[in-house]
């Protein structure tokens, strides 16, 4: 009995080692092509740089934006925002970053001029990508904040801040928007 233990225990050893062996090998090979990727970037020439690739230059919120009423019950929910990015040409893009949407009242005393904010990170804005033939933006629903009266009010001011996850630099927009349904 206790030669067959022993042999058992000797057949997990092997195999444990047999495991291992193959671990390594893997991590071996994900060396080899992490290494071959840093070469490359080694090799890319200098005159090469951050600036060289397509990046925001500036951002726009689309003439289109304002109330919108999943419900269809006549009362908005909130604004809907089209964000355009650009680039240095002026072509329209679709780049990743975290953006920052705020809904104001301006005509309100400071403490109460919020009426709705929504944050996004890279995921999530991705996902809210629009791009057909004739537009392409970046969609983004900001519900009425809590307390909010969700009539009464004809226009809001849309802020817009997004900080581009490329170059890290940041970018802000301002429009004044309709908060009733058309």
């Amino acid at each position: 009995m206790q030669d067959r233990s022993e042999l058992a225990k000797i057949q997990r050893l092997e195999d444990q080692v047999a495991e291992q062996g193959r671990l390594l090998a893997q991590k071996d090979e994900q060396l080899r092509d992490q290494a071959e990727i840093i070469q490359q970037l080694r090799n890319y020439p200098q005159s090469k740089s951050l600036e060289d690739l397509v990046h925001v230059d500036r951002i726009e919120i689309e003439r289109l934006s304002g109330a919108y009423d999943e419900d269809r019950d006549g009362v908005p929910e909130g604004v809907a925002v089209y964000l355009r990015l650009f680039d240095r040409d002026g072509d329209t893009i679709k780049a990743s970053g975290r953006v920052r949407v705020k809904l104001l009242d301006l005509a309100n005393p400071p403490d109460q001029q919020l009426l709705g904010q929504i944050e996004l990170g890279p995921k999530e804005l991705l996902s809210r990508w629009f791009g057909r033939l004739l537009t392409s933006h970046f969609s983004i629903k900001v519900p009425w904040g809590e307390g909010v009266p969700k009539t009464g009010r004809k226009n809001v001011t849309v802020v817009v801040t997004f900080l581009e996850s490329l170059s890290g630099r940041d970018f802000q927009a301002q429009r004044v928007v309709s908060a009733t349904r058309k």
